[in-house]
């Protein structure tokens, strides 16, 4: 967050399994003087923020979980591959270690909101208002962090620190707190959601939590949870909000594009600042003409062919992916997407993040953004056809994306059954949405993402729909029941 660049007073740090939930103090200074302006409001919080961030190489261990296992994205070369391959392949068991990373890195966000929470209700004379203010962001926080973990694992153990509890106590709780149930789960989340979209206000940076970013990751956590009025409803909270489509989807993320009103939740980016964009060294394939100030990686994300194929003629965003390009070392044009016999080639690469100028080796300026418009305006279609069927209210919304990419409407006698919509709406997601880290959950809601596995030709099984509780995180608490399917 490049604009909130402060000290943190006091964060609950999660650095190994060990040391659950330890404090650790930076300093010394009162918080009832602290917090009484904005400067101080923004140091406590900034702690918190900071665990949150996804940008850097955490964006691509985020984006190996989210993407790689799909029919959109996968990987070959450098040191990455041998890490990576069983996510590709669905080979993958509870000591994978992007699982215990994943596990610990929100769980360290989740102790710094909870920490902020502490203090500011040990304050006395902090006007209510500001003080539901800042506890809203707080529990953004927890309730974000907690959202990504149930994508990832199903329920994860509700960790609350009562207030006056030692060093002991904290301990016992990290290491004694069962999974709660999927209800008990969800009601605490939208909880969360609920009392940061009643407390904060809309508008202001979209790296910061606000109303907006509360009610669409409430949209989007009802949404895979299939409770679809509730999607629908409160992706309308977020339409209403005045968020605007960008006109330019070829832009959209480039660093010219950001700051945008598209972008609802972002993590930004600066060449130059601890907050990067290092996806383009992965895409650019070997040898590809990058400027003196790029870096190319042997790691390479590379889209299949078919997925690049579900693009009609004449889609902007097709402009996003290069399927073509000359080598340096051979001077011959050199295809990506089918050989001269017509063989998928699967190497199509995407280049959704317009490689920034003025980057610096591997890092690009590039916001990251979370949550957007578009995946709310298509989130809303689908809840509407899920509860109705194919009706104009839902066309409408699909074709005010479509019209952005420059292609046809789709009419409401195309579909003849809410399950045909339904198809279409996944299509139209992974294209508008691609390489964004929601393929995956995507094709889970729809119950398609282990048979599009399956004929990519991996052994998939119906319980990898959830990854594996690290088995770090069981040996350190024996309360944490694994997922159905793996070892216990």
């Amino acid at each position: 967050m490049k604009k909130y660049i402060f000290s943190i007073i006091v964060i609950f740090t999660l650095t190994n399994c060990e040391n659950f939930l330890e404090e650790e103090v930076f300093t010394e200074y009162d918080p009832g003087v602290f917090l009484q302006d904005q400067a101080g409001i923004d140091a406590l919080l900034t702690g918190a923020y900071s665990e949150l961030i996804l940008t850097n190489f955490e964006a691509i261990d985020y984006f190996v979980l989210t993407q790689l296992p799909t029919d959109e994205t996968w990987e070959t070369g450098g040191g990455l591959n041998g890490r990576v391959l069983p996510i590709i392949n669905f080979t993958w068991d509870p000591s994978v270690a992007y699982f215990n990373n994943q596990y610990n890195r929100f769980y360290e966000a989740i102790a710094a909101a909870n920490n902020v929470i502490s203090v500011v209700n040990g304050l006395d004379g902090l006007d209510e208002a500001a003080s539901n203010k800042i506890i809203a962001e707080a529990r953004f926080i927890r309730s974000m962090s907690y959202y990504i973990l149930h994508n990832s694992f199903g329920p994860t153990p509700i960790i609350e620190i009562p207030d006056g509890a030692s060093l002991d106590e904290i301990e016992a709780i990290g290491k004694e707190t069962p999974r709660p149930t999927e209800q008990e789960y969800r009601n605490y989340v939208e909880a969360d959601f609920m009392f940061a979209a009643d407390n904060l206000d809309a508008g202001g940076v979209s790296s910061r939590a606000n109303k907006g970013s509360a009610y669409a990751l409430l949209t989007k956590f009802y949404l895979n949870n299939k409770e679809w009025q509730k999607a629908a409803d409160a992706a309308q909270e977020v339409i209403g909000l005045g968020y605007e489509l960008y006109g330019d989807i070829t832009k959209l993320f480039s660093v010219e594009g950001e700051d945008n009103n598209e972008f609802i939740y972002t993590f930004e980016s600066l060449v130059g600042s601890n907050q990067n964009n290092v996806y383009m060294p992965h895409a650019f394939p070997p040898n590809y003409p990058i400027q003196s100030n790029w870096s190319n990686f042997g790691a390479q994300f590379r889209t299949y062919t078919a997925f690049y194929e579900t693009y009609e003629s004449g889609d902007l965003r097709r402009d996003h992916f290069i399927t073509e390009y000359t080598p340096t070392t051979t001077g011959v044009l050199t295809p990506l997407d089918r050989d001269s016999g017509g063989a998928a080639l699967d190497d199509i690469r995407s280049f959704k993040y317009t490689p920034d100028p003025n980057a610096s080796g591997n890092n690009h300026g590039n916001d990251v953004p979370f949550v957007r418009l578009a995946d709310i305006i298509l989130a809303r279609a689908e809840a509407i056809n899920e509860l109705d069927g194919p009706t104009q209210p839902s066309i409408d919304l699909i074709n005010a994306i479509r019209d952005r990419a420059g292609i046809p409407d789709v009419l409401l006698t195309d579909f003849a059954s809410k399950e045909a919509l339904r198809d279409f709406i996944l299509a139209e997601r992974g294209r508008e949405l691609s390489i964004e880290g929601l393929r995956r959950e995507d094709l889970i809601r729809h119950g398609k993402f282990i048979q599009s596995a399956i004929s990519r030709g991996k052994a998939a099984q119906s319980h990898q729909v959830l990854y594996p509780i690290p088995q770090a995180q069981r040996d350190n608490n024996p309360n944490l029941d694994q997922n159905t399917g793996y070892p216990e």
